[in-house]
């Protein structure tokens, strides 16, 4: 009787250390997909920064050259991070990205604009889908966030959001630089322009927050939301329906990245709540 006891005490231990791995387990993951993914998405946004400059060096304005040198430098350092966690070593789309960075820099400067952007575009969609790649390894998801259970929205849909104004920023700058709007170019930003606003209307109301974060998370949606209406009423108003391109650059720029900021402070706000819950 007393070897049966003990064999019951010894499966309850094992169930209750193994409960205790699986948890630590978990929570290692997570914080590590949180810190792989914090730095994946500083690396979109600097990648994203370096378009819309070489967009405006490309289309004349050579002013934009320290800057580009020193949007280079931040990413050099957030590769050097990434690379040193060892964790992207066995996801391809990481290897695909350093090599076409590397090849991207040395000769993106005698591009012409057009090309300069289709790179750079390809560098963000790889980084975008290895961003979803780290939320899905690390578990980062309604079932193992229920309180938040459309954490799946920040990964994918807001996103690339970010990246449809950073498109919309890299080609917008360009046209204001040349102060010409072709027809392809007035295409492209009626379209961004139309997934603009269906983030406004679909994605942003989607998003979920802990209850003790309703009010700042409300607050960064609605700034948000305006802050990406103005910068579509600009785009219509100063670059698709103008008869001439009068808006400067820097100042278009400067609009865009407002609302790529406000986006970003929604991202990093969904962030903070996961790390309360891990």
């Amino acid at each position: 009787m007393e070897i049966y006891i003990i064999i019951l005490l010894l499966i309850i231990l094992f169930s209750v250390w193994l409960h205790h791995y699986k948890t630590k387990q978990q929570k290692a993951l997570c914080v590590q997909g949180l810190d792989n993914i914090t730095h994946i998405k500083l690396l979109i946004s600097a990648i994203q920064t370096h378009r819309g400059l070489s967009s405006a060096l490309l289309n004349g304005d050579q002013s934009k050259q320290v800057l580009l040198a020193t949007i280079e430098q931040q990413v050099k350092s957030e590769i050097k991070y990434l690379e040193e966690q060892r964790t992207l070593d066995k996801n391809g789309r990481w290897g695909s990205f350093t090599d076409h960075w590397g090849r991207l820099k040395q000769h993106d400067k005698g591009r012409d604009a057009d090309n300069s952007f289709k790179q750079h575009t390809q560098l963000i969609a790889n980084l975008l889908y290895l961003l979803e790649d780290e939320a899905e390894r690390g578990h980062l998801n309604a079932g193992s966030f229920p309180k938040l259970p459309n954490i799946g929205f920040v990964w994918r849909e807001l996103a690339v959001t970010t990246e449809i104004i950073g498109q919309s920023r890299a080609i917008g700058t360009g046209v204001a630089t040349s102060k010409t709007c072709s027809s392809v170019h007035k295409i492209r930003l009626s379209f961004l322009q139309q997934n603009m606003q269906k983030t406004i209307n679909s994605t942003l109301p989607k998003l979920s927050s802990l209850d003790r974060f309703t009010g700042e998370h409300k607050a960064l949606l609605k700034v948000a939301k305006l802050k990406m209406e103005f910068l579509s009423s600009t785009i219509e108003r100063e670059l698709i329906s103008a008869e001439q391109i009068s808006i400067n650059q820097d100042e278009y720029f400067a609009l865009a990245t407002d609302s790529i900021k406000a986006l970003d402070s929604i991202f990093n706000h969904q962030i903070e709540q996961i790390q309360q819950i891990v």
